[in-house]
């Protein structure tokens, strides 16, 4: 498995210094937070030489993006982050799946639309990563298996997130040996209880929560996934360079050595 961090955890920095930062802590890869309204590192408004200038800063830190984390379920705005993560060379574009939890008509909707946004990732050949999140249509381990039965798209998978698997009342092992295959990529944070909110940063960062991460790692290592588990930490805005420096270098190092010991 593969250590990145989500760029959305120095929001409050430009996209340079977040790299640097990245970089400097140990990480290998990286997921740009394309997140209007709340951190937009890279831009669809971006022209060819900026671009250009974010592929290069990638390159000279020696860091590879893995995914975009898009965070809407918007076909425009969709079409146009698409465009930018085919510029960019990345290969998944991150979503939840809009909804309500809970309610039949808001699901089949949702489902049917986020059908519609499949088939347009695919257009583009890429993978769109369906998150399950807390309050959303798709929720938990059961809604997430009923979208991938009722889509039959190439180009859609599973965003593996144990904080929102453990707020839906999911024990994260369990889910991802039921999901396997379908699971393309990975939030990964921690929490601190069943709450359905998140909470503050320092109880996402993994080590620190009720989340058990060694079962969650060992889980997706026997249904044999291998692609980014990606530090998405959110609320940081606030936070100074070196707390959330902190933990960026905090949640590699506890994840590189969960990683070592499943693997010893």
């Amino acid at each position: 498995m593969k250590l990145g961090c989500n760029t959305v955890l120095f929001a409050a920095v430009d996209l340079e210094t977040a790299l640097d930062q990245i970089a400097f802590a140990g990480y290998e890869y990286v997921e740009l937070a394309v997140i209007k309204g709340m951190c937009e590192h890279v831009s669809p408004d971006d022209d060819t030489a900026t671009i250009r200038r974010v592929i290069q800063l990638l390159s000279d830190r020696g860091l590879h993006a893995t995914a975009i984390e898009a965070a809407s379920t918007d076909r425009e705005r969709l079409d146009q982050v698409f465009d930018l993560a085919t510029r960019l060379q990345v290969p998944i574009v991150n979503i939840g799946s809009g909804g309500v939890s809970g309610d039949e008509e808001s699901t089949v909707k949702a489902i049917a639309h986020l059908r519609e946004l499949a088939k347009l990732a695919g257009q583009y050949d890429l993978r769109l990563a369906v998150k399950p999140h807390v309050g959303q249509a798709i929720y938990n381990g059961e809604t997430a298996l009923r979208l991938m039965s009722e889509v039959d798209e190439p180009a859609l998978g599973l965003n593996f997130d144990p904080s929102h698997l453990f707020r839906a009342d999911e024990e994260p092992p369990e889910i991802a040996d039921r999901w396997g295959e379908r699971i393309i990529t990975s939030h990964f944070r921690d929490c601190a209880s069943r709450e359905r909110a998140v909470g503050p940063p320092p109880t996402q960062v993994p080590g620190r929560g009720a989340v058990d991460i060694p079962a969650t790692l060992r889980a997706l290592r026997d249904v044999g996934y291998a692609g980014p588990l990606n530090l998405e930490v959110i609320g940081a805005g606030s936070y100074s360079l070196a707390q959330a420096a902190s933990i960026a270098a905090e949640s590699r190092g506890y994840l590189s050595r969960c990683l070592a010991e499943l693997n010893s």
